[in-house]
């Protein structure tokens, strides 16, 4: 960690406005449908598919990362080593007010569509329901602005190094190439992901289950609004154990599992500790290629299935 932390002290001076009212370098535009992009696994290998047939998940990944966990609490032996004082990103007092407003209208457009389709909501189907529903109401221009900054902040400069795999914040998850997941709420794209998944539940058994399938852009911006609430506005910390928006594999392919009736559990190192993550590992399904101290600036995580 002394690396991140030596990193993140040269880059502070540069980030100190890092989420500036009045940012303007990328303002919300109407957008067509035709125009959104569109985010899943890979195409697979041109042998394996029709000439003629072209898949539009195929986004340009020059690497690959995993996501971090989602519980809320941090678990003292997940805990980042701090061989000196730690130079972290903060959200600043006047931006608090704007962020707490992000997240309320967020947790109140989840509440209106239903936690299964906020999985999958895209940016534009948000504004239009935010519009049209007294019940969530419209977003302001400061937590547009607020939102833009966050999805278009380098990562380094938070301490996280993974891969950017989502461009832009219009991309938006194709119903018609995605299932449902009974029983789980989540979702998980047609082709490799869900045969991944029905291949696990085959060989392991009844005993594993999605925790995680597809996260929207929306979706991980929730997400990661939550994890800084937890962390006192740590944005350094916040992306130290779940990846900030744009950088989730769960948008194009990943998911995770767990064990049934483990809890939370699944989203710590005891995972590791259980039967089903050792049948896992033992038919190839897991590789643990972020062990604790990996140079990505995230944590441990076995329950990750990488199938992008």
């Amino acid at each position: 960690m002394n690396g991140r932390r030596r990193f993140l002290a040269v880059c502070s001076a540069l980030t100190a406005s890092l989420f500036a009212a009045g940012h303007a370098r990328h303002k919300l535009v109407a957008r067509k449908p035709a125009m959104a992009e569109f985010v899943g696994p890979p195409a697979p290998p041109a042998a394996a598919a029709p000439a003629a047939k072209v898949n539009k998940y195929a986004p340009v990944i020059s690497g690959l990362h995993p996501d971090s966990f989602i519980a809320d609490n941090l678990a003292p032996q997940l805990q980042p080593v701090k061989t000196a004082p730690p130079v972290d990103i903060m959200l600043e007092p006047g931006q608090r007010e704007t962020f707490e407003s992000v997240r309320a209208r967020l947790a109140r457009l989840q509440r209106y569509v239903g936690f299964g389709n906020f999985n999958v909501i895209g940016w534009d189907e948000s504004l239009r329901h935010a519009r049209k529903q007294s019940r969530v109401g419209a977003f302001t221009a400061a937590e547009l602005d607020f939102i833009e900054d966050l999805f278009f902040t380098n990562a380094d400069t938070l301490g996280f190094y993974g891969d950017k795999v989502v461009s832009r914040l219009s991309a938006t998850v194709a119903r018609q190439d995605i299932v449902k997941i009974a029983g789980s709420g989540h979702y998980l794209f047609k082709g490799q992901p869900l045969e991944t998944y029905r291949r696990i539940r085959r060989d392991v058994g009844n005993s594993i289950v999605l925790t995680s399938g597809i996260r929207s852009v929306v979706k991980q911006i929730h997400l990661f609004l939550n994890k800084t609430a937890r962390v006192d506005g740590n944005l350094s910390l916040a992306s130290y154990s779940l990846a900030p928006p744009g950088h989730s594999y769960h948008a194009i392919g990943d998911f995770d599992v767990g064990k049934r009736g483990f809890g939370s559990r699944n989203f710590s190192a005891a995972f590791a500790e259980t039967d089903e993550f050792r049948r896992l590992a033992d038919l190839g399904y897991v590789d643990i290629r972020y062990p604790r101290d990996n140079p990505f600036g995230v944590r441990y995580e076995p329950w990750h299935i990488k199938v992008v």
